[in-house]
């Protein structure tokens, strides 16, 4: 499992998370409260953005009947805490894209309300452009050659 001796130090400088379950396995689904309590008690003085995330749409999409939690479960909690929802395959790149435009994109209008500040410092919501930056095209993967073995 995750070590969470360390965990506040992941959280710093932090004003959201995906919330990351695995759409095959049950049991990643439920732990998503405790994700997003941490995530609420280390992201201050923020008000945390969430976007929960269903992974591994893959593996149901091409017919196997794998998935654990279903569409509506994970739109119902994200309802019931007023978050965004997606599912989404890594395999594939289908709506990768989307959950991390959904995330900057909401951090991004508190910004513009002034619930979010810009800060000073080593810590905080940085602005500006920086020179290390580079962009990534989710849509753009190369598929992997499947293993070969000897035997």
């Amino acid at each position: 499992m995750f070590d969470r001796s360390i965990t506040k130090s992941y959280y710093r400088n932090s004003v959201g998370a995906l919330l990351i379950y695995d759409i095959t396995k049950r049991a990643s689904f439920d732990h998503i409260p405790v994700w997003m309590n941490d995530a609420k008690r280390h992201i201050e003085p923020h008000r945390p953005v969430f976007v929960l995330v269903g992974c591994k749409l893959d593996l149901v999409n091409n017919g196997a009947s794998k998935r654990e939690v279903t569409e509506e479960e994970a739109k119902q909690f994200g309802a019931e805490h007023n978050i965004f929802t997606v599912e989404t395959s890594a395999k594939t790149g289908s709506n990768v894209e989307l959950a991390f435009s959904a995330i900057t994109q909401e951090i991004y209008q508190r910004i513009k309300s002034g619930e979010y500040q810009m800060e000073e410092g080593w810590d905080g919501i940085k602005s500006g452009y920086s020179h290390h930056s580079a962009s990534i095209d989710f849509n753009n993967y190369i598929e992997a050659e499947p293993a070969k073995s000897c035997c």
